[in-house]
């Protein structure tokens, strides 16, 4: 495992003289890591409200060139009425729809701390509303009910934790206390969570009452990411490592109780499924620009090749998948989803290295 434990890389490079690997890791935004090789320790090294991404290595091994910049994001909703923007304000993103449909979740960034926080609109009466402040979130889920939220949170020592929080604010959130980090947290629907926990160099998936209690392996293998939950709780979408040398992880169905794991995507691809449990939503390749609608199957999978998907050809079928010309994050129905969309301004700088 290179870089930190939890994060997503994007690129990565090696010093001149092989001591050293780079990378550039999603943690709170993109920043640059290094890692002596072979046992070394993460270490991160650019900071700040800007993101860096890319890597070239000068020859001499003393400075690197990155892309440095920013992006801005708004969530929209689409409807029978078109496209609209949820909020003006801000740099919204993350997505999720209640399940009953009335309710729009998002991320804003706070304009003081460029931390993120929970806000919430009301869809009926366009009413919005703040869910959670002075709690910098990185990922959230909604109960099924939609009483509660389970969202991560890094400490003070910069290591992920687990929180539970009621939408209605009528009490403060409870921290799930853990000896590992731990993130990524799902519902499942009898409100149980399932989550990524870090052990060592590898990930797990776990899962738990909501208030702490019972916490087990779900699965015995280690994963890279887990990524989304089915609708009837009988599947976790997850990455896992791969012994195929071209295609290092792919995408997996797990079986919560263990019977099956099933191929999505040969390599990386991004699932949702709908509210209601009649379809999902993939998007493949990155970068993110389009999702289909593929409809789902008796055991609540999409219907998609027995061998998974390899390229995006794969499933563009006319007659049943819907092509949208958006990363759908969170939708409704076919027709009514929500998406993000970013502004990006970006240079190329030089940065000595440490």
């Amino acid at each position: 495992m290179v870089g930190p434990p939890i994060g997503v890389c994007h690129a990565g490079a090696w010093s001149p003289d092989g001591n050293w690997i780079y990378v550039t890791a999603k943690t709170d935004d993109f920043h640059l890591w290094r890692q002596r090789f072979p046992d070394g320790v993460p270490e991160q090294i650019t900071f700040g409200p800007t993101s860096q991404d890319g890597i070239a290595l000068a020859p001499d091994g003393k400075s690197l060139i990155t892309s440095v910049g920013s992006e801005d994001h708004t969530v929209w909703l689409h409807d029978k009425d078109g496209d609209h923007q949820i909020s003006s304000e801000g740099n919204t993103s993350n997505p999720k729809f209640s399940a009953d449909g009335h309710k729009l979740y998002f991320m804003m960034a706070n304009g003081n701390s460029h931390s993120e926080e929970l806000w919430v609109k009301d869809l009926d009466s366009g009413a919005l509303q703040k869910v959670l402040t002075d709690y910098p979130i990185q990922t959230y889920s909604l109960s099924a009910d939609g009483k509660e939220i389970a969202f991560a949170m890094k400490d003070e020592g910069g290591r992920s934790n687990l929180w539970i929080a009621p939408t209605s604010r009528r009490s403060s959130p409870v921290h799930i206390v853990s000896a590992v980090p731990e993130d990524s947290p799902f519902f499942l629907p009898n409100g149980d969570l399932v989550f990524r926990a870090v052990e060592g160099a590898s990930n797990f998936l776990y899962r738990m009452k909501a208030d702490g209690t019972e916490r087990r392996k779900a699965i015995p293998g280690p994963i890279l990411d887990s990524l989304a939950v089915s609708p009837d709780g009988r599947w976790v979408i997850a990455s896992t490592p791969n012994p195929d040398e071209e295609h290092t992880a792919s995408i997996k169905a797990i079986a919560l109780d263990g019977s099956a794991a099933t191929s999505l995507c040969i390599g990386y691809c991004a699932v949702h499924f709908e509210a209601a449990g009649r379809y999902a939503f993939i998007s493949y390749p990155t970068p993110l620009t389009s999702s289909y609608s593929v409809p789902l199957q008796a055991n609540g999978l999409p219907k998609i090749p027995p061998a998974g998907i390899a390229r995006v050809e794969d499933f563009t079928n006319p007659k049943t998948n819907t092509p949208i010309p958006w990363y759908v994050e969170s939708a409704i129905s076919p027709s009514i989803y929500a998406y993000s969309r970013s502004n990006t301004r970006r240079n190329l700088y030089r940065i000595p290295l440490p």
